[in-house]
């Protein structure tokens, strides 16, 4: 995109002469840091709309500029994410317990997209836009450097940060079929893939993905591909890839067209609950994926009025819900979907941070603050006391971790996968069914969320240290299917 065209878009919010100018300035200082400062000036504009009397689509178009210039020279990025904290704690060894036929680069990921099939000659499999049917198979990821052996694998795992990344790639794809296709072949097929991979699983637990924008099919592939290797190949990883583009300015439109996908999100958790060998479910969704899973939940309670909450855990087997970076306004959560979710889920989960930049921005599109960077303000006493006394919540501010809180795009979004103590909470959510105190988190200040203390990396691996004998350095080598 050129400067002139990115101009013409601002000027449609009815941006004045002199504030262009004004923003122009903050995006382009003179400065030897490159692209830094433009990235920076979208918390400059903020500053600016204070300063001044612009209106509010006024200051809405200079972000969009300062956000604008950020993403028009990102590259789509395909490497793995730096492994969790815990993995590098010496005492312990996650490669112990895979199995032999496992031990290998390659990890599989069940997949069920919206996205239309993209033509022979595309570098991927499927493309941006949406297609006509909700298409399920299986995606090969292999990750890591070219002829690395399994065990080259886990020793990078050990020493791996933010500052070196390791490759990965979409090997395969195989597509099973369309879901509601006479004789119901797609599904038949996508449960049998399921059940033959849980054939291997300790726990026979499945961690299903709803991903946010601004992410393609192969970027969401390999993110979950590097969940499934970090969790030992115990857990089946299944990812529901929604149509959406690689620019910043597909939010505008992609995460309010996503919502026209929630009902095929719900019926692929009840696919998988009901049909499966499954025994229980973890859901997780990143930023503007947020709402879509909440919804799904929603059509799923309602859709069976008269159970309660023991027949919809036993119908489902949801163990944790969890929304990171969510992009959800938060009295709906806290009013329209909380009721729901303490019904069909074990526990919800919600990660925040008041760093979060493009929910900053995504909050003053709205006038309403998000889940994942939430104004408590905006609720009410009564609601506040109700949600910090349900045991079922736990809202985890990750705002003063220590680390990496991005990769790639706006500061302070990526943290669930960027930074490597965020990522290993996230890890053991997705496995345990343990209380946070037990993960190594302490209560905070103020309104007690949930954070990280400073010996956070101590902390945690002590917990899987005493929780997982097999896990041990020291232990004799255990290659059991199921864990007790």
């Amino acid at each position: 995109m050129e400067l002139k065209d990115i101009v013409g878009f601002v000027a449609r919010f009815g941006t004045t002469s002199a504030a262009m100018a004004n923003f122009i300035a903050v995006l382009w200082p003179r400065s030897s840091e490159g692209i830094r400062p433009r990235i920076a000036a979208i918390n400059g504009t903020f500053q600016l709309a204070r300063r001044t009397r612009m209106s509010h689509w006024s200051a809405v178009g200079g972000l969009a500029l300062a956000a604008l210039s950020a993403a028009c020279s990102q590259n789509i990025v395909r490497r793995m994410f730096p492994a969790p904290i815990v993995m590098q704690d010496e005492r312990l060894d996650f490669s112990r317990t895979v199995l032999p036929e496992r031990r290998e680069t390659e990890v599989s990921v069940l997949f069920a997209t919206t996205r239309a099939p993209a033509p022979p000659e595309a570098p991927e499999r499927y493309a941006r836009g949406a297609g006509d049917a909700v298409r399920v198979g299986v995606a090969r990821v292999q990750l890591g450097e070219p002829g690395w052996s399994f065990d080259d694998l886990v020793k990078s795992d050990r020493t791996s940060n933010p500052e070196t990344p390791r490759p990965a790639r979409v090997a395969a794809v195989e597509e099973l079929g369309v879901f509601g296709a006479p004789e119901r072949e797609a599904e038949r097929a996508f449960v049998a893939a399921i059940d033959h991979q849980l054939a291997h699983s300790p726990d026979r637990s499945v961690v299903i993905y709803v991903p946010g924008y601004r992410a393609t099919f192969d970027q969401v592939m390999i993110l979950m591909g590097s969940w499934a290797h970090y969790l030992g190949r115990d857990s089946t990883v299944i990812a529901f890839s929604w149509p959406t583009g690689t620019r910043w300015w597909n939010y505008l439109s992609d995460c309010r067209n996503a919502h026209a996908f929630v009902p095929d999100i719900a019926r692929l958790i009840a696919l998988v609950a009901e049909q499966s060998q499954a025994q229980r479910l973890n859901l997780i969704a990143f930023s503007c994926g947020s709402p879509l899973l909440a919804e799904a939940l929603v059509q799923l309670r309602q859709a069976h009025p008269d159970e309660d909450r023991a027949a919809l855990q036993r119908r489902y087997r949801i163990g944790n819900d969890i929304y990171i970076a969510a992009d959800i306004d938060l009295q709906t959560f806290a009013r329209s979907h909380l009721p729901a979710l303490f019904d069909i889920a074990g526990r919800t989960e919600v990660y925040l941070s008041q760093n979060d930049t493009a929910l900053r921005f995504a909050a003053w599109l709205a006038r309403a603050s998000r889940l994942g960077r939430p104004s408590f303000d905006e609720l009410t006493r009564e609601e506040l006391e109700t949600l910090a006394s349900n045991e079922q919540l736990v809202t985890i501010d990750v705002t003063e971790v220590e680390g990496a809180h991005e990769l790639t795009g706006m500061r302070g979004h990526g943290y669930w996968f960027a930074n490597q103590r965020v990522s290993s909470d996230v890890l053991l959510s997705m496995v345990y069914p343990f209380d946070p105190v037990w993960r190594g988190l302490v209560h905070g200040p103020g309104l007690g969320l949930w954070t990280f203390p400073d010996d956070y990396p101590q902390r945690v691996g002590d917990a899987v240290y005493q929780a997982e004998p097999q896990l041990r350095r020291d232990a004799k080598i255990v290659q059991s299917c199921c864990r007790p």
